[in-house]
């Protein structure tokens, strides 16, 4: 049966960039994904931008992201730099996953440099509770989420220890057909995004003696494993 895979991140283009090549690899298995971005990131917009235009264009991108693996992007309506973890929308993330009977989250480390990033954990993780606790009267049913992984991201390296990893090499293409799509991809000049994550899946493809792989993390200890999928 097929799985549906949720990715959450702080603004467009952390889950996309971050979780997308194992998002791409379960594309390729026939499974359902979504990405869910909880600000559009329009305040990093380029000199000479308007916010709004900017905006405009990283809701575009993240759906023809999430369209070229065969898949649903839903960007919430929050301000860029003004995400805060509250009841509010942790059930508004938790009532998505519940509509889409999410099978598996992917979502923010809890340390970071970025206040939006720590803010997006506490939410992602809150929403997961909410989501699926059975006594918890919502207008869908509780949703079958069966693994929760924190995903690599150079922003969120304090305490981060890569425990599951993936084999992407098959994947690998597409996402990096899908990742284009984004302009802080390949525009961006505060960080090389593209180049750091590409680099960074031969790296810990090298661990496990595969082309590429992503890594990932969790809230508890547990120990080195090579997964095969979610």
């Amino acid at each position: 049966m097929s799985k549906t895979i949720m990715a959450v991140g702080a603004h467009t283009g952390d889950a996309q960039l971050t979780c997308g090549m194992l998002l791409a690899k379960h594309s390729m298995l026939g499974d359902k994904i979504i990405t869910v971005d909880l600000t559009a990131g329009e305040r990093g917009a380029p000199q000479g931008v308007p916010i709004a235009e900017f905006r405009e264009r990283n809701v575009a991108s993240a759906r023809e992201f999430a369209a070229m693996l065969g898949g649903e992007s839903i960007v919430f309506d929050v301000p860029d730099g003004e995400l805060y973890a509250g009841k509010d929308i942790e059930l508004q993330l938790a009532d998505l996953m519940r509509e889409r009977q999410v099978d598996a989250v992917l979502y923010h480390w809890k340390n970071s440099l970025h206040k939006d990033h720590v803010a997006a954990h506490r939410i992602t993780e809150n929403a997961i509770f909410f989501a699926s606790l059975a006594t918890m009267e919502r207008a869908c049913p509780p949703a079958p989420i069966r693994a929760m992984l924190c995903a690599e991201n150079w922003e969120d390296a304090e305490g981060f220890a890569p425990y599951h990893y993936f084999d992407v090499t098959e994947a690998f293409p597409l996402w990096k057909e899908a990742i284009k799509k984004l302009w802080l991809a390949e525009h961006s000049t505060s960080f090389a995004y593209l180049r750091y994550y590409e680099a960074l899946s031969v790296c810990r493809g090298a661990f496990i003696r595969k082309e590429h792989a992503t890594a990932f993390s969790d809230t508890s200890s547990a120990r080195r494993v090579v997964r095969e999928s979610l």
